[in-house]
């Protein structure tokens, strides 16, 4: 990842944009290309957009996996208070 030194802000936060650098197939790069074209949009959008959704996606799944663990620790003491008895 190359930082290319641009400074923006957003939502009162100062963000510094890095240039990405991966290595895909170019087949996949032209037919992505194409695609994001045809539907008015830019390589850099998209992948920005997928990004963010991903991160989004991900704190979700995490929020969920530890709501699960609390529910299952608090069925157990229930459980044991039962046995308990």
């Amino acid at each position: 990842m190359h930082q290319n030194g641009q400074e923006k802000r957003e939502k009162g936060v100062n963000t510094k944009t890095v240039r990405l650098c991966i290595e895909i197939p170019e087949n996949i790069r032209d037919d992505f290309r194409d695609a994001v074209e045809r539907n008015g949009k830019s390589m850099k959008d998209v992948l920005r957009l997928y990004m963010q959704k991903y991160i989004w996606k991900q704190s979700e799944l995490q929020r969920n996996r530890q709501k699960q663990r609390q529910t299952i620790g608090k069925n157990k003491k229930a459980l044991a208070l039962i046995k308990d008895r």
